[in-house]
C-alpha cells in the first residue's frame, strides 16, 4: 500500500530522579484581605507565602519526616479561606475515618477544631460579618469510596456532567448539604441540599444570601434555606443543542461581575440586575459581541479562581503558578510557588539470584541469572554467579522462580479521591499488589492525579508511578482557532508539566491538526481516543499521533490496516477489556474466573465496592459472542508487521484487570513472550519512558516481578506473584509488606476488618 503520513510526534522523556519532588500544584490559593499573605494546599498541608517574594511556611507547625517511613494516615488539610480581619484561617481536613473544620491563627498556635464530631466537610468560608462559616457537608463514605465514574464516552464536556456514568464500582449519591455554624465552632445549622454546587461564597455588604456554582450556572439561596434562584447562565462554544457551561463562576464583592472560568479561558461577566430571572450569556470566540459586557482575561486558563477582598482584581492558579490580575490593567501578575520535599529513594544494594529473566531486551532470557540492585536503579544484569556485589549487598535467593520487568499500564484509569486527598488509596494498592509498577492515565478529567503523583515520588504512600495526561481535549475545549490550540498545549507542558496528552475527537481535521502542532512545539506526546470510528482513526495517524486508545470498531482486520498501523508507528493499546464491536471482556472473566472469592482481591478493593462489580450483574453472554481473541488478532497482526501494542486495563478491575487484559492480548495469535514485550517495552514506549523503564538493564529504575511460576510456559502465570519491586523497594505481593531496604509491615487499611460477616 503507499500512504502520505505526516511525521510523528513523539517525545520520549527521562523521568524525574532528583533528590526533591517539586510540587506541581498549589491548590485553593488565597490572598489575605490586605493583600501580603497567600495560603494555599500543596501535599496535603496548608502554607502560608508572604507576597511576592516569600518562602512558603507550613501554616500548622513542623514537617514530619518522610521516605521510607511515611505517615500514612497523617491529616490533610485542605480548602483555606481567611477570616475577614485577616487573623485566622479556616480550612477543612480530611483522614480516612473523616475530616473536620479547623480554625488557625496566622500567627501560629495550634488549630482549633470548629465542628463537632468528625464528617466530609468541603469549602467552607466565612460570612462577610464574621460572625458564621459556611461550608458544605456529606457522607465520609462519599469521599472515602470514591470511585472511578464518568460519562461516557468519558467527555465531562459533552451531555449532564453532574450525571456520572458506572465504569466501576458503584456510583455514589449526590448528598451533600449547605449548612453553618458559628465561627468559634459549635453545633451546625442546615441551610439546604447544595443541589450540585460548589464554592459558596458571599456579596460584601449581603451575609444573608450564600451564592455557589452549580451546573445551571450561578446560584443562590438565603441562610434560612429559601428563595433559591439561578442569576447567571454562562455557555460557550461547542457542537449540539448543549453547548458547554462555565466551569467555575465568582461573584465579585460588590455583586455587579462575576469571575467566570470557561472552555479553559477567563472573563468577567457584568451581572445585569434582573430580579428573579435568569441571564443567559453565551460567549463564541470574540468577547465583545454578547447580551452583556464580557472582558476577556486570561487566555490560558487556571483553576481556583477568586475575587480580592476590595474587588479591584482576581487571582487564580496556574499549576504551581500564582496569578493576579487587575480588571482594568492589562497583563497578569504571575508569581511562582516553590514548595519542595525529599524523594523518595532506598539506600543500599541487593542482589536477586538465580532466578530465570525475561529481560525484555530483545528476546533475551537468561535460565538462571542475577540481577544486582542498587539503591532505586539497576546496577547489573548477568548470569547466575557473574555479578561483583559490593561489601554489605544482601542476597536473596530466588532459584526457580521467574523474574520480569513490572507491568506498564499505557491506558489505567486509577481515579483516586479527588477534592480531599487521601493517602490511603486502594486503587493504587491493588495495581501496586498485582504487578504494575508504571501507569498513565489518558483522561483525568481533572488536574488531581499530578498532585497524587508527587506524593507517590515522595514516598507519602505507596503505589505505582503516576503519569497522565491531565484532562482530555475535548470538541467542547474552545479550540477556535491555531493559536487557541497553542495555548490549551502549553499548559499541559508548563503547569501539569506532563509529558502526555489525549485529543479527544477534538474537532474536524483542521482543529485536531492544529493539537498535533502544538504538541511537536511543545515536546507533548499525543494519543487519541478511538470512538468507534475507523477512518477517524486512520485520518490521526496520518497526521502523526502516536497513541490509538481503545480497539478498532471493525473486525477483522485485514493487511492494508494492520500494515498502515505499524508502518506509521502509532502504538495500538486496544484496552479489550471494553472492547469495540463487541460485548466487554471483562463480562468473559467475571463469568470465567471467581473474583467474588478471590482472597487476594478482596483484601486490595473494598468488599462494598467489588461485590456491586461482580454480583448479579446485569450481563451474561455466550462464549461464542465475545471479540477478544479476533480483536487481539488484530493487535497480533500489527505486531507482527513490525508495529507496536500497549497495555491498557482501563480501570476495569484495579489489579487483576491488568492480568486479564493481557491475557486477552494472549489469545489471538500473540507467543507469550511477545505479550510480555507487549505489556512492558511497547506500553513504556507508547509513553515515552523506555529509558527508564520497560525492560531489566542496568541504568534503568528497579521495577520488577518475581513469580513463582514461568508466564513463557503459560501466559496466565502472570498472577503468580510472590514479590514486587518498585523504585528499589522489595514488597510481598499478598500483602505489601515492605521487605527491602528494611522490613516494614503496611498498616491496616480504613476498609480492612469492615465486611459483614
Amino acid at each position: 500500500m503507499q500512504a502520505e503520513i505526516a511525521p510523528r510526534v513523539y517525545t520520549p522523556v527521562r523521568m524525574e530522579d532528583g533528590d526533591t519532588v517539586r510540587a506541581r500544584l498549589i491548590r485553593w490559593p488565597t490572598l489575605s484581605p490586605d493583600g501580603q499573605q497567600l495560603v494555599f494546599s500543596a501535599m496535603n498541608r496548608l502554607y502560608v507565602k508572604d507576597m511576592p517574594s516569600g518562602t512558603p511556611r507550613l501554616l500548622t507547625g513542623a514537617d514530619e519526616p518522610r521516605g521510607l517511613s511515611p505517615p500514612v494516615s497523617r491529616e490533610g488539610e485542605f480548602m483555606p479561606s481567611w477570616s475577614p480581619d485577616g487573623r485566622s484561617i479556616v480550612y477543612t481536613t480530611w483522614t480516612t475515618t473523616g475530616g473536620h473544620i479547623k480554625r488557625m491563627a496566622v500567627t501560629g498556635g495550634s488549630p482549633e477544631t470548629l465542628t463537632r464530631s468528625e464528617g466530609y466537610y468541603l469549602d467552607p468560608v466565612y460570612t462577610p460579618d464574621g460572625a458564621r462559616v459556611v461550608f458544605l457537608a456529606g457522607a465520609a463514605s462519599d469521599q472515602l469510596y470514591s470511585i472511578l465514574m464518568d460519562t461516557p464516552p468519558e467527555n465531562p464536556l459533552e451531555g449532564d456532567e453532574e450525571a456520572p456514568r458506572e465504569i466501576s464500582g458503584v456510583n455514589a449519591p449526590n448528598t451533600l448539604e449547605i449548612r453553618w455554624m458559628p465561627s468559634a465552632g459549635g453545633a451546625a445549622t442546615l441551610v439546604a441540599s447544595a443541589q450540585n454546587g460548589r464554592g459558596p461564597h458571599f456579596s460584601r455588604k449581603d451575609s444573608s444570601r450564600v451564592y455557589l456554582t452549580t451546573n445551571r450556572g450561578l446560584t443562590s439561596i438565603t441562610m434560612d434555606g429559601f428563595d433559591r434562584r439561578t442569576h447567571l447562565r454562562i455557555t460557550g462554544a461547542g457542537p449540539g443543542n448543549n453547548p458547554p457551561g462555565a466551569k467555575e463562576i465568582r461573584l465579585s464583592p460588590d455583586g455587579t461581575r462575576a469571575f467566570v472560568s470557561l472552555q479553559e479561558k477567563h472573563y468577567v461577566v457584568t451581572v445585569p440586575r434582573a430580579g428573579r430571572e435568569t441571564v443567559e450569556v453565551r460567549i463564541q470566540g470574540r468577547a465583545d459581541n454578547t447580551t452583556v459586557p464580557v472582558k476577556r482575561m486570561s487566555l490560558d486558563g487556571g483553576d481556583y479562581l477568586e475575587w480580592t477582598a476590595d474587588g479591584t482584581a482576581v487571582t487564580w492558579a496556574w499549576g504551581a503558578q500564582f496569578f493576579r490580575q487587575d480588571i482594568e490593567a492589562g497583563e497578569p501578575q504571575k508569581t511562582d510557588v516553590v514548595v519542595e520535599i525529599p524523594r523518595s529513594k532506598p539506600k543500599g544494594s541487593v542482589l536477586l539470584s538465580g532466578a530465570r529473566i525475561i529481560t525484555m531486551k530483545g528476546d533475551e532470557v537468561l535460565p538462571q541469572g542475577d540481577i544486582l540492585v542498587t539503591d532505586n536503579r539497576i546496577s547489573a544484569v548477568g548470569r547466575r554467579g557473574s555479578l561483583a556485589a559490593p561489601a554489605g549487598t544482601r542476597t536473596i535467593n530466588v532459584a526457580g522462580k521467574t523474574i520480569m520487568p513490572g507491568f506498564v499500564d499505557a491506558h489505567s484509569h486509577m481515579w483516586a479521591p479527588r477534592g480531599l486527598h487521601q493517602t490511603e488509596v486502594w486503587q493504587y494498592l491493588a495495581n501496586l499488589a498485582y504487578g504494575v509498577t508504571t501507569t498513565r492515565d489518558p483522561q483525568t478529567s481533572t488536574p488531581d492525579v499530578f498532585a497524587y503523583a508527587d506524593m507517590v515520588d515522595a514516598g507519602m504512600m505507596p503505589g505505582p508511578r503516576v503519569y497522565a495526561t491531565g484532562p482530555g481535549v475535548f470538541s467542547g475545549s474552545g479550540i477556535e482557532d491555531r493559536d487557541a490550540a497553542f495555548r490549551f498545549v502549553k499548559r499541559y507542558k508548563e503547569a501539569y508539566k506532563t509529558n502526555t496528552l489525549k485529543q479527544y475527537v477534538a474537532g474536524d481535521r483542521i482543529v485536531r491538526q492544529w493539537i498535533i502542532e502544538a504538541c511537536k512545539e511543545y515536546g507533548i506526546t499525543a494519543t487519541i481516543e478511538g470512538s468507534l470510528d475507523l477512518k477517524l482513526n486512520l485520518t490521526q495517524m496520518a497526521d502523526g499521533y502516536s497513541g490509538q486508545e481503545h480497539s478498532f470498531p471493525i473486525a477483522p482486520l485485514y493487511k492494508d490496516v494492520t500494515t498502515f498501523v505499524a508502518r506509521t508507528g502509532t502504538f495500538y493499546t486496544p484496552t479489550i477489556l471494553v472492547a469495540y464491536g463487541a460485548p466487554w471482556s471483562e463480562n468473559y472473566w467475571f463469568e470465567m474466573e471467581s473474583p467474588a472469592g478471590d482472597a487476594k482481591l478482596r483484601k486490595w478493593i473494598p468488599w462494598e465496592l467489588l461485590d456491586g462489580m461482580v454480583r448479579r450483574r446485569p450481563q451474561w453472554f455466550l462464549p461464542e459472542e465475545y471479540g477478544h481473541a479476533l480483536i487481539a488478532k488484530g493487535v497480533a497482526d500489527v505486531v507482527n508487521a513490525g508495529g507496536r501494542a500497549g497495555l491498557g486495563s482501563h480501570g476495569q478491575l484495579q489489579g487483576l484487570g491488568a492480568h486479564w487484559e493481557t491475557w486477552n492480548l494472549a489469545s489471538g495469535g500473540l507467543t507469550p513472550h511477545q505479550t510480555l514485550q507487549v505489556i512492558t517495552m511497547h506500553s513504556a514506549e507508547a509513553i515515552g519512558l523506555q529509558q527508564d523503564v520497560g525492560s531489566l538493564e542496568a541504568g534503568k529504575m528497579a521495577d520488577l516481578l518475581v513469580l513463582d511460576r514461568n508466564p513463557l510456559e503459560n501466559i496466565k502465570h502472570t498472577n503468580s506473584i510472590r514479590y514486587v519491586m518498585k523504585n528499589g523497594e522489595i514488597y510481598e505481593g499478598d500483602t505489601l509488606n515492605r521487605i527491602w531496604p528494611d522490613t516494614k509491615p503496611l498498616p491496616k487499611q480504613f476498609w480492612w476488618g469492615t465486611e459483614p460477616k
